[in-house]
């Protein structure tokens, strides 16, 4: 291996160690809302930290004025001290094309000691059917 290829080595492994400091655990839907309107979810976990701060245990959907989606997700941390993040929901159309939002913007939050907070989301216009929530951890932004 040449100098060349290992400087080259180095430089990626830098920048994915930095990538790491700014990693986001997402959640979405995966399926339609019960008849209570809770429904299945996926977490994507890349930061294990900030899921203990910020831990999703449960995801519910209904409508407002009849054609906007409402989603309400409960989030639960279990650390002993006030903790803080960011998140932001992002809405998608039937075909995954995104659909501008006032909450595609990060919003920050403080979570007390093993307390359950409810985020939500209104879809910005009827077309919006899908979501995605993005947490991000503000101590290592």
């Amino acid at each position: 291996m040449n100098l060349t290829h290992t400087a080259t080595l180095l430089s990626c492994a830098a920048c994915l160690a930095l990538a790491g400091c700014n990693t986001a655990n997402t959640t979405r839907p995966m399926g339609p809302a019960r008849a209570d309107g809770t429904m299945p979810f996926e977490q994507i976990v890349t930061n294990g930290w900030l899921k203990y701060k910020a831990n999703i245990v449960g995801v519910r959907e209904g409508t407002v004025n009849g054609d906007m989606k409402r989603v309400a997700v409960d989030v639960y941390s279990d650390q002993l001290t006030s903790q803080r993040f960011s998140y932001r929901f992002d809405w998608f159309d039937a075909s995954g094309m995104p659909v501008q939002s006032a909450t595609s913007s990060l919003t920050s939050v403080t979570i007390k000691p093993k307390e359950t907070i409810t985020l939500t989301s209104v879809s910005p216009a009827p077309a919006a059917s899908q979501w995605r929530l993005t947490f991000l951890d503000q101590q290592q932004r």
